[in-house]
């Protein structure tokens, strides 16, 4: 999968970055290229992967240095615990009064 930034001022690019980062580690995807050219943006870049808790680290793409590699985290998988079945039979009892 890939993400190409050009066109977009920093702080919308910065925004589409960590809403893709979000998608693609929910679907369990492990990297993703960004394109972002040879401007401010590449230079922001490595900072918005450091600050987001969701990846691990980039890499400049050889030879075209306008695109890293960004590295997602593998998603964890969070247990719900078991529920019991609710007992509304108090309840049933406390409405149906007659």
């Amino acid at each position: 999968m890939s993400l190409d930034l050009h066109g977009y001022t920093v702080h919308n690019a910065w925004k589409i970055f960590n809403e893709r980062i979000e998608q693609c580690y929910y679907k369990g995807q492990k990297k993703i290229v960004v394109i972002t050219g040879h401007g401010q943006i590449g230079d922001e870049l490595i900072a918005w992967v450091h600050n987001n808790p969701l990846t691990e680290h980039c890499e400049r793409l050889d030879p075209n240095k306008g695109a890293y590699t960004v590295k997602i985290k593998k998603k964890k998988d969070i247990k719900q615990p078991e529920q019991q079945p609710l007992d509304l039979t108090a309840l049933y009892k406390k409405f149906n009064k007659k």
